[in-house]
């Protein structure tokens, strides 16, 4: 039997795990109705990881474990005072380039880079990189439709806290690598920040470890610059150990500002490409993966039909031959 992870993308600290899974479940069960397929799945039929709260662990408190379950409203933009200079620098480099890749080059030509210490106490470079961080954000929410500069940030925030925490990033690591099996095939399903993670981890897997027939991305930021180039630093980009990674985006998602091309994401040559897979995805900003509108029609990349059936497809296939729990 071929097993089910799911692996979620930013903002999702201070929220339910459980009632995210059921929303995830839920709406890759519209996205199969849709495709046309019987398959319908339950709790047991997937792993969720979800990590959200071990990003932002409460202040003095204990970092929260990544927990592993098998069986959105817009946030108040966090102050940009209360950043660090690094993660100010990487905010303000994303913002820039969604702004680029929204056409608007004058704007993302017209705020820099600068160096400092710390935001917001008072030196001069600190002060100027908070403005021009103020100033891309206000440039987004004014010029790019549909995205707003507190999702910017959170995004930005949530990334560099992955890449450059040495205790998040192996918790986060230890909890995925934790969940994926090692005794049967698996279908790896990661959103935003969480293909991040997934490649992060699976690029350093042993290929003889585990069997993995899908590594679906969705609405992944992998091709932006500053978070390639984060990766890179750490170790030159392969190609992990799947058999097939296929990233599904809207063209319209800011957050997913690029393909994963030889040319946005390179890899060494002789080694397999990236399936690309264009959608509608007609969620909040074009990038949540699972959104319930008020009639009840579940959006999102994995209520699309095509996203769907890519799992469908590959978990109704592996099961043919064997005992599933699944239901039809």
């Amino acid at each position: 039997m071929t097993r089910l992870v799911l692996l979620h993308g930013r903002d999702a600290d201070g929220r339910d795990a459980e009632t995210v899974e059921a929303r995830w479940l839920a709406a890759l069960g519209a996205g199969l109705a849709s495709a046309g397929s019987p398959l319908r799945l339950a709790d047991d039929d997937a792993t969720f990881v979800f990590y959200g709260d071990t990003l932002t662990p409460p202040d003095g408190g204990p970092r929260p474990p990544v927990t592993v379950h098998v069986r959105a409203d817009p946030a108040a933009v966090p102050a940009v005072h209360g950043l660090s200079v690094d993660e100010a620098r990487f905010a303000l480099s994303v913002a820039r380039e969604v702004l680029a890749g929204a056409g608007r080059t004058t704007q993302a030509s017209a705020v820099g880079l600068f160096e400092g210490s710390t935001v917001g106490l008072g030196t001069s470079v600190a002060d100027a990189l908070a403005r021009a961080l103020v100033a891309a954000l206000a440039a987004i929410d004014r010029l790019v439709p549909g995205l707003s500069g507190a999702v910017v940030l959170l995004l930005a925030r949530d990334v560099h806290t992955y890449l450059h925490d040495d205790e998040t990033r192996a918790a986060v690591r230890a909890g995925l690598e934790k969940a994926l099996p090692t005794d049967e095939p698996v279908v790896l399903v990661a959103h935003s920040l969480g293909s991040v993670v997934a490649y992060d981890v699976l690029r350093r897997a042993d290929p003889q470890s585990r069997t993995m027939p899908l590594l679906l991305t969705l609405g992944s930021p992998l091709g932006i610059e500053a978070v390639r180039s984060a990766l890179e630093a750490d170790g030159p980009l392969t190609w992990p150990p799947v058999e097939r990674w296929v990233n599904a985006r809207d063209p319209r998602d800011a957050l997913a500002l690029h393909g994963l091309t030889p040319e946005t994401f390179p890899m060494p040559a002789g080694t397999a490409s990236v399936e690309a897979v264009e959608v509608d995805n007609t969620a909040p900003w074009h990038h949540a993966a699972a959104v319930r509108d008020d009639d009840g029609t579940w959006t999102g990349y994995l209520a699309s039909p095509r996203v769907a059936r890519l799992v469908g497809d590959e978990l109704a296939g592996a099961s043919c031959d064997e005992d599933s729990d699944m239901s039809t």
